[in-house]
This record gives C-alpha cells, sequence and structure tokens, in this order.
C-alpha cells in the first residue's frame, strides 16, 4: 500500500509541475517603424521555415505582441522564421486627420513572399524580439 501512495504522490508531482517549466524562447517583443514610432495596430505571425508551424499575436498600441502557438502557448522556440504584419484598416468614410491607427503597415509585409522580415532564435534565447519595417512613403 505504501508503495502505491508513493507512485501516486510522484505522479501527482510529475503533473503538477508540467505545465510549470519555463516558456521556450522570447514571449515577447517590438515592432516598429524605420523612424522609430510603433506600428500601433494589426497582427503579426512567425512561420517556422522547418515544418511551417505558425506562432500568432495581436500588436498593441506601443508594437508589443506575445508570440503564442494554435495552442495558447506563448514563447518563440528556437528556430528560423519568416514574419508577416497584417493591418486591415477601415478608413475610407475618414478624413486623414481622423485616422487612429497610427502609420499604416505597407501591403508587402502582409504576404510572405514578399514581405522579407525573418527572424532567428537561438538556443536558450529569452531577449524580446525587435523588429523593424519600412515606413510607407507618404502619397
Amino acid at each position: 500500500m505504501t508503495r502505491i501512495l508513493q507512485t501516486i504522490a510522484w505522479a501527482t508531482l510529475v503533473v503538477a509541475f508540467a505545465g510549470c517549466g519555463s516558456p521556450i524562447g522570447p514571449t515577447s517583443g517590438v515592432i516598429r517603424f524605420d523612424d522609430g514610432t510603433p506600428v500601433t495596430a494589426g497582427s503579426i505571425e512567425f512561420r517556422r521555415r522547418s515544418d511551417e508551424e505558425r506562432f500568432a499575436s495581436r500588436i498593441g498600441p506601443t508594437g508589443s505582441f506575445a508570440p503564442t502557438d494554435p495552442q495558447g502557448e506563448i514563447g518563440l522556440p528556437p528556430g528560423s522564421y519568416d514574419v508577416v504584419v497584417v493591418q486591415i484598416v477601415m478608413t475610407e468614410d475618414l478624413a486623414k486627420e481622423a485616422h487612429r491607427h497610427g502609420q499604416t503597415v505597407p501591403r508587402r509585409y502582409a504576404d510572405y513572399y514578399t514581405s522579407d522580415l525573418k527572424v532567428e532564435i537561438a538556443e536558450n534565447q529569452q531577449a524580446p524580439i525587435e523588429l523593424v519595417i519600412e515606413s510607407q512613403p507618404e502619397h
């Protein structure tokens, strides 16, 4: 009976600590335009080159994001990634002065074939990800 109780206690500890491990890779990042202003709206997605697994996040008003896998786990595991930034801005009925979304992300960043954004995550890397994209030219 003691052996059974020890086995149950050990199994309980394993289950309890299984979800308490440290996050894998960076859990946050920031994206800015080349003039230093943050991207203030949209979504960012990382696609791992080795298996095409995707990690995504909404972009906050300060340019911050937290890459998350499809199961809801935050963190970007080691590997090479292609990155896209998607922004859907409905402003056709607004004057330019009434826009509240900040600078618009150039369309090329919304497609893996034209984005050219790449990220390399090293083993044991925990530092936040920092990305810089080109500003959209004024028309």
